[in-house]
């Protein structure tokens, strides 16, 4: 049986509908479970599930409150929705005597890689953080360009560092040079350019790396 709104009534007698009411009960436990801990459990009654309806625009937020909700956000990644949050002003700094209203900024993002060798995370506001390593061997005297593709891929790399690990070539720590150079004609990708005057062998080398970009 399913849920009946018209169950019980006044007439007839309850014991007439005794089957309805419990099935109406057994629904109301089935249903409140879906999003909270079950009744007759140590928790029963907490929240253990928020479903939050897609909004088409930012809601309006006229109490000194924080709304939260879930919108669609667009990035190179494509369309998916995500949570956002929004409260109703804010004052930039203390000097300031008029509020200034907020943007909605955007808390979550639909892939978080930690398998490595690129590691990405989201940073609330639309911002993506990649971090990782790349490795290689150099001969002396030789510029060396390696290209790093971010992925997922950004609309827009704000900035990209690279930072040499030390280079060791029997026993001497050999110093490295090191830039770096955003692509903007794909927006996904950046190189760093590196080397070392040293004499003798090529060696190995490693660079870490770190890079903010926009979704």
């Amino acid at each position: 049986m399913t849920f009946s709104p018209t169950t019980p009534q006044s007439q007839p007698s309850p014991a007439a509908t005794q089957a309805q009411i419990q099935t109406n009960f057994a629904e109301y436990a089935r249903i409140f479970a879906l999003n909270h801990s079950a009744v007759n459990t140590s928790n029963q009654g907490d929240h253990e599930g928020v479903i939050l309806t897609r909004q088409t625009v930012d809601p309006g937020v006229t109490e000194d409150l924080v709304a939260v909700y879930c919108k669609d956000a667009t990035s190179k990644a494509g369309t998916q929705p995500q949570l956002f949050a929004k409260i109703k002003k804010f004052l930039p700094n203390s000097k300031d005597t008029q509020n200034a209203p907020n943007i909605p900024m955007q808390l979550t993002y639909n892939a978080v890689n930690v398998a490595g060798p690129q590691y990405q995370s989201f940073l609330p506001g639309g911002y993506l953080l990649y971090f990782g390593a790349v490795s290689g061997v150099t001969v002396p005297n030789v510029t060396i360009a390696n290209t790093v593709i971010l992925s997922p891929a950004p609309t827009e790399i704000v900035v990209a560092i690279a930072i040499p690990n030390t280079m060791t070539s029997v026993g001497t720590p050999i110093p490295f040079t090191v830039s770096t150079l955003v692509n903007t004609t794909t927006n996904d990708r950046f190189t760093i350019y590196s080397g070392g005057n040293f004499s003798g062998p090529p060696i190995a080398y490693s660079f870490t790396y770190l890079a903010i970009a926009r979704a």
